[in-house]
């Protein structure tokens, strides 16, 4: 099995519908995830000349589920490439929307914040947050100079400086309130309404 990486983007989610679309139930909170809502690939080459066709997004989409966001983040420098990636979260589930895969994945907060605060310094300053998948496939073929993947397997996905999707993989939304917070504010509420009683 070969395998190959690919550039996608990213967002965290700030409606509670998009997880519960995700299978996430709604009261499942646990407050050292912060979500996240991205584009994992297109049906369009990339600058690796590499694409994945609309057939292959099944086998995408069936294999992504628990499988790694990774990310190699420096402080000074921002993000680096794929090379010596750490995990940083975990793929919940995917969906696919017109000729994209849409992926909501869940970072470790309160294991990396470093990495969670520079994606939402990020977005806030108007930037991207771009990704770079990583596959295996068992077979390609070659048409106009692109090589279609088949056969694929979700392996990671990792946050890049340089995605090959050229800004076409980024986040779309990422937790607009950590939950911890949202937690909190259900935790005084029930003492008031306690209280009350």
């Amino acid at each position: 099995m070969k395998e190959t990486t690919f550039n996608i983007s990213l967002s965290f989610i700030e409606d509670e519908k998009e997880l519960a679309q995700a299978g996430i139930p709604e009261e499942y909170k646990n407050p050292l995830l912060t979500w996240v809502k991205f584009i994992f690939t297109d049906d369009q080459p990339n600058a690796n000349k590499q694409g994945i066709s609309q057939d292959e997004f099944p086998n995408l989409i069936k294999s992504m589920a628990y499988m790694p966001i990774k990310a190699n983040f420096d402080s000074e420098f921002g993000l680096e490439g794929h090379s010596d990636a750490r995990i940083i979260g975990v793929i919940k589930a995917g969906q696919q929307q017109g000729n994209r895969v849409v992926t909501i994945g869940a970072l470790y907060h309160d294991e990396h914040p470093e990495v969670v605060d520079f994606f939402k310094k990020e977005m806030s300053d108007g930037n991207n947050v771009d990704f770079s998948w990583e596959i295996r496939y068992k077979d390609s073929e070659d048409k106009d100079g692109v090589e279609w993947l088949k056969n694929i397997t979700t392996k990671a996905v990792t946050a890049v400086q340089h995605p090959a999707y050229e800004g076409r993989t980024p986040l779309v939304s990422i937790s607009a309130k950590d939950l911890i917070e949202i937690i909190d504010e259900e935790l005084k509420e029930r003492k008031v309404t306690e209280v009350v009683k």
